[in-house]
């Protein structure tokens, strides 16, 4: 614009042409048109918790927390040529219309270690190192069996991220830079080379994760190694997809298309007579109440030596509800939001039954039970013996989640894949199995694999028997709710 002005006041400026107003009668005459026209437009060894004695790596560490900054969301630039826009070709190239896509936004603080604040845990003989980074002017340096690490908050669960580096090393051990604690596996990549280079992994933060703790570490050898320039960027929606579920958003009985009923006595010579009424739908909910109620039983033989058939007299009630002959998958992600009091008697579950063969050579998941004051996660599989099922059994003490624990609702999940199966509770992973040690002996179904099958669901609360306990003590009705069933592949 200054050139143009310049260039007018020496020279002179030619003079726009002066409007012709036209006869209508006139057909050769053309009006000007006086406007302006609009504007075209690795195999390493796991990485040990500082915090963590044991050896277990389920400490807590000395990690800082990092809230993660709000991405946001990048606006588009606005379309210059549009019909409504009746700019100069100056003025469409202004820095409103121009501005190129947001950056994703790097959720780690301090990512070159630049300054020397609290954003990372340095720790273990670890530290920042002068003269040696990849960009600015500073690195982390790791020797043996040390590292930094930074816990980043403020995560969307149930999401991907990206997360980067550079790295080097003067010796052979490797340096990794990994993340673990987010709802998965371990994940980490290595670096072996002596000038920097860059790599990369993603995550998927679990269902109820909103945090990760991101580090650079080095097993091993005195030798130093360098980390720089770690970046933590959301890579987007997780590909899981929702293939059934139920929020149990309605009130009174169940969806007769999703769910079906065990009736009578079942199993493991407990208390309770199963019947549908136990079970319904209440306040966002589905409740499965435990009752004291007596009435005949309707499959009393006098003298019989069955425990199902020779009670003369129910005496309490309950339900268990089923996927049978409505839904069964293989391989996905089972996630269950439920509440259990731990009460002595009662034996709430979580579990599935593989839909052939008999017990247990169908296969047994126990995600959740909970009895004798402990939460187990179990699996189970055949043996050589008929009815002789071998255990993976995993327990926990209630009393060692603290005060409050079965005031609140909690999320259990089982991953199940072609390779291996996880049971996590809020998280934390309970047990786990590879498939290639769970294969049926002689007695059913021989050689075969009872999770390499369709499965299907059961959620009951079960009163008594050889697990649950007495139940003289306990107060009728009692509840166990489940808030939402979700399935993902």
């Amino acid at each position: 614009m200054v050139r143009l002005f310049l260039f007018c006041f020496l020279l002179g400026c030619p003079k726009a042409p002066e409007p012709v107003e036209c006869d209508p009668e006139d057909a050769d005459c053309v009006e000007n048109d006086a406007g302006g026209g609009s504007a075209d437009a690795s195999g390493d060894s796991a990485v040990p918790d500082p915090g963590d004695t044991d050896g277990s790596g389920s400490g807590s560490g000395s990690g800082t927390d990092s809230s993660a900054p709000d991405p946001g969301d990048s606006s588009s630039p606005e379309d210059s040529s549009s019909p409504e826009d009746s700019s100069s070709p100056e003025d469409s190239s202004s820095p409103e219309d121009s501005a190129s896509p947001e950056v994703p936004v790097n959720l780690l603080r301090n990512p070159g270690f630049e300054t020397e604040d609290d954003a990372w845990s340095i720790w273990g003989g670890a530290s920042r190192a002068e003269g040696h980074s990849h960009s600015g002017g500073w690195a982390v340096m790791a020797t043996e069996s040390n590292g930094a690490e930074q816990r980043v908050t403020g995560l969307e669960p149930n999401m991907v991220y990206r997360l980067s580096g550079w790295g080097k090393t003067a010796g052979t051990e490797p340096l990794l830079i990994g993340v673990k604690d987010y709802g998965g596996e371990e994940l980490r990549v290595s670096f072996t080379d002596p000038e920097y280079r860059e790599e990369s992994l993603t995550f998927t933060t679990g269902f109820v994760h909103t945090e990760a703790t991101i580090y650079a570490y080095k097993h091993a050898g005195s030798e130093p190694a360098y980390a720089d320039d770690l970046v933590l960027q959301v890579e987007g929606p997780t590909d899981r997809v929702l293939v059934w579920s139920d929020e149990f958003g309605g009130e009174g009985a169940l969806d007769d298309s999703k769910w079906t009923f065990e009736n009578g006595f079942v199993r493991n010579e407990e208390v309770q007579w199963y019947q549908p009424e136990n079970a319904f739908q209440e306040d966002g909910m589905l409740v499965i109440e435990g009752r004291a109620e007596e009435r005949p039983n309707p499959g009393y033989v006098p003298g019989s030596s069955d425990w199902r058939t020779s009670r003369e007299t129910i005496t309490h009630t309950s339900a268990s509800v089923t996927t049978t002959d409505r839904y069964s998958w293989q391989y996905g992600h089972l996630v269950v939001r439920a509440k259990v009091t731990n009460l002595g008697g009662t034996w709430p579950a979580i579990w599935t039954l593989g839909v052939d063969c008999e017990w247990p050579s169908n296969g047994e998941v126990d995600v959740m039970e909970n009895y004798g004051g402990n939460i187990l996660a179990n699996f189970a599989w055949g043996t050589d013996t008929r009815w002789r099922p071998e255990w993976d059994s995993s327990h926990w003490p209630v009393s060692g989640f603290g005060s409050g624990w079965t005031d609140e609702f909690h999320i259990w999940e089982w991953e199940w894949t072609e390779e291996r199966m996880v049971i996590r509770l809020d998280g934390v992973e309970l047990n786990d199995r590879s498939l290639s040690s769970t294969i049926n002996g002689s007695a059913a179904c021989a050689g075969e694999n009872p999770f390499q099958q369709p499965h299907r669901l059961l959620l009951n609360l079960a009163l008594g028997g050889g697990a649950g306990g007495s139940i003289a003590d306990l107060a009728f009705p009692t509840r166990y709710l489940v808030d939402y069933v979700r399935i993902y592949q």
